[in-house]
């Protein structure tokens, strides 16, 4: 079995995609952008997605121009979110964007970054991490087993077809929200052992019940709390680390594994 890049429907995304209300189907689609870092678009709130280029989904460059520029708010929230299997990598980041802003926000949410919490569960255990993460210090120093896995392996990583023989070994998985984006989630998920916690990282991941369906323990996403900023910086290029009114939360499948940790509803300090 082999981890590459996908083209097909994702099981999982379609699973997403289910619990989106139905009345959001009637909003109008905003405030659609992309820009060099993020993606964006509104329909009961502003949803967010990393910005991926077609050679960062797949293994090829297929050089697709967008579709419908110019005209994708009048598309509707049912079209665009159905590019989550385009062969374009914009789309899918419009998709993911437009999934992001229409979910309910109905589960126990706690404050706490994601990395941080891979290096508290891991301590002492077998970790692999999906994607090179910036400051994984102090997951590599609590791990008695480190591994990271990447599509352009740096020096010290694991190439990404190596995820075979690493994660039915990890106590621990920490990955990023790209394999939602590339259809690699599911082959991931399933070299899942028995007992092994499954976290994924970062602001395009679907704050989704339907992700636990699947084998993901620990949701590391994000919601937009300042639209008007976040908006602004977006436009402006800004990455997730330059937006203080993105909120990062913890939305695990067992609220018991965070106790101690503080909890946070969804909140809206100003809207577009």
């Amino acid at each position: 079995m082999t981890i590459g890049r996908g083209i097909g429907m994702s099981l999982i995304l379609e699973a997403v995609k289910a619990t989106i209300p139905e009345f959001c189907y009637s909003l109008p689609l905003q405030r659609v952008a992309t820009c060099a870092f993020m993606t964006m678009v509104k329909t009961r709130r502003l949803g967010v997605s990393m910005t991926l280029s077609d050679d960062r989904v797949f293994d090829f460059k297929v050089h697709m121009p967008v579709s419908h520029l110019g005209e994708i708010e009048a598309l509707g929230l049912k079209k665009v979110i159905s590019w989550t299997d385009s062969l374009q990598g914009i789309e899918r980041s419009f998709a993911i964007a437009a999934i992001n802003s229409a979910l309910p926000l109905d589960g126990s949410y706690f404050v706490g970054n994601a990395l941080e919490l891979a290096a508290r569960l891991g301590a002492g255990r077998r970790v692999a991490v999906v994607g090179h993460f910036p400051h994984m210090e102090a997951i590599q120093q609590a791990a008695a087993e480190f591994c990271v896995l990447e599509k352009r392996p740096q020096e010290g990583d694991y190439p990404a077809e190596e995820a075979v023989k690493i994660i039915p070994r990890a106590d621990v998985v920490a990955m990023t929200g790209v394999t939602c984006l590339n259809d690699t989630i599911e082959g991931l998920l399933a070299l899942k052992k028995p007992g092994a916690t499954f976290i994924i990282v970062g602001p395009s991941v679907p704050l989704s019940s339907a992700l636990f369906d699947f084998g993901v323990d620990v949701i590391g996403g994000a919601w937009v709390e300042d639209e008007v900023d976040c908006h602004s910086r977006i436009l402006q290029g800004a990455a997730p680390r330059n937006l203080p009114g993105l909120r990062s939360v913890l939305y695990p499948k067992n609220p018991s594994l965070l106790a101690g940790y503080e909890q946070v509803a969804p909140v809206t300090a100003r809207s577009l």
